[in-house]
C-alpha cells in the first residue's frame, strides 16, 4: 500500500509493524459509496455487533446523518488505505455525536473485519478523543454489547470506564473523562 507522502495536513499516517500504512482524516461527502463498500465488506457478526442487530444493507438515514456533519456537535473520522492506482478504500470509521446541548459525546466505531488487527480502532479512537478534547467536550460514551469481548477490551486500553447499563443488560456502558490531562 503507498500513501503520498505529500498527503493532505488535516490527515494522520500510521504505520503497523507489518509494513501496513494507513491514513486517518475527517469524512468528506464525497465518501458516500465507500461507507456503503466498508459496510458490505463487514461479516455479518460485525454489522450485528456495531448496530446491535442484524442488518443487511446500511440505512440512508445513517449515510445521510454521517456526511451531514454539525462541527460544533459531531465529528466523523475515517481510515483509509490507497492502493498504487490511487484509490482510496475506507477501513474504518469512527464518530461522535453531542448529546443534546451538553458537553457530553457518544461515539460509535466500526472497522473493517480485514483490519482489525492493525490497531485501526485505537487510532481511530485515539484521533477522535484528541478531537473531543479539543472542542472542549467534558465526557465520551458509548454502548456496547456485552458480548463484543474486543470492543470492551478495546475501551478499557483506551482508559473507558466499564459498567453496566442499567437500561439494558445485554449491553456495557462505557465512559471516559475527557477533562483527565
Amino acid at each position: 500500500m503507498a500513501l503520498n507522502p505529500e498527503h493532505d495536513p488535516s490527515e494522520t499516517l500510521h504505520a503497523h509493524g507489518d509494513g501496513f500504512w494507513y491514513g486517518i482524516r475527517p469524512i468528506q461527502k464525497s465518501d458516500k459509496q465507500k461507507l456503503i463498500d466498508l459496510f458490505n465488506h463487514l461479516s455479518p457478526e460485525n454489522r450485528y455487533l456495531r448496530f446491535a442487530h442484524a442488518i443487511s444493507e446500511l440505512p440512508n438515514e445513517y449515510l445521510e446523518d454521517v456526511l451531514e456533519l454539525d462541527y460544533k456537535k459531531e465529528m466523523a473520522l475515517i481510515a483509509f488505505t490507497k492502493s498504487n492506482t490511487e484509490n482510496e478504500e475506507i477501513i474504518g470509521i469512527a464518530r461522535y455525536v453531542c448529546q443534546g446541548n451538553t458537553l457530553v459525546c457518544e461515539f460509535s466505531l466500526t472497522v473493517s473485519d480485514a483490519y482489525t488487527a492493525h490497531g485501526v480502532g485505537t487510532a481511530l479512537m485515539q484521533n477522535l478523543i484528541k478531537h473531543a478534547k479539543t472542542q472542549g467536550l467534558d465526557e465520551m460514551v458509548g454502548y456496547v454489547l456485552n458480548n463484543n469481548q474486543p470492543m470492551l477490551h478495546l475501551m478499557k486500553d483506551l482508559g473507558f470506564q466499564i459498567n453496566p447499563f442499567q437500561e439494558d443488560a445485554e449491553f456495557k456502558k462505557v465512559t471516559l473523562s475527557l477533562c483527565r490531562s
